[in-house]
């Protein structure tokens, strides 16, 4: 009997390891849209973040501007990269507001596009949670014009750290941060 259990441990073992240890799958995105500018402030980037509640589900009203995601078009040709990511908070007269990060990065784009093609692995296999910091990515061309990329994603949903090296690697040029939505309203003006 001893020998039986210890047999379909190994099997049971055996198939668990096999499960986490092949080649996960992977899933291919379809083109991003080429967007007029890129924008941090954009709703769906906003909501993207965390900085404000998805109400409704994840369609965005017909003419919101909203650009959803996708793969980088053979076509199109990045020379820098806006980096969109939540910032805390601004205070000014009005109160306090969330606020988001605008980051312009420029330099060898390269090794980022080489880590934006990776597919992302389907999920497999028990993870441990993980806190990944929202961070939306926006790729500028000469124009003007911009893709949303996708960020490619392990076998446990966390994005990829060679997106996160390549952006490391890259000469941040300027730095902006925005209030999107008032949190705290300013209080009464105090009586003198």
């Amino acid at each position: 009997m001893t020998g039986a259990v210890a047999v379909v441990l190994a099997v049971v073992a055996g198939m668990v390891l096999a499960a986490c240890a092949g080649p996960p799958e992977v899933t291919n995105q379809p083109d991003a849209h080429v967007a007029i500018q890129a924008d941090c402030l954009d709703a769906r980037v906003v909501r993207d973040l965390g900085l404000v509640p998805d109400e409704g589900g994840s369609a965005e009203p017909a003419g919101s501007g909203a650009v959803t995601p996708g793969g980088v078009p053979e076509d199109f040709a990045p020379v820098s990269v806006l980096v969109c990511s939540a910032s805390g908070t601004l205070r000014s007269a009005s109160g306090t507001w969330v606020a988001v990060t605008e980051s312009r990065r420029e330099g060898d784009l390269a090794p980022l596009l080489a880590a934006l093609e990776r597919p992302s692995q389907e999920p497999t296999g028990a993870c441990e949670a993980t806190a990944a910091v929202p961070t939306v990515l926006w790729l500028v061309d000469v124009l003007g014009r911009a893709v949303r990329p996708v960020w490619p994603t392990d076998r446990c949903g966390a994005p990829v750290a060679d997106v996160h090296e390549a952006l490391d690697a890259l000469v941040e040029t300027d730095t902006t941060d925005f209030p999107v939505e008032r949190i705290v309203p300013s209080g009464p003006p105090s009586g003198r």
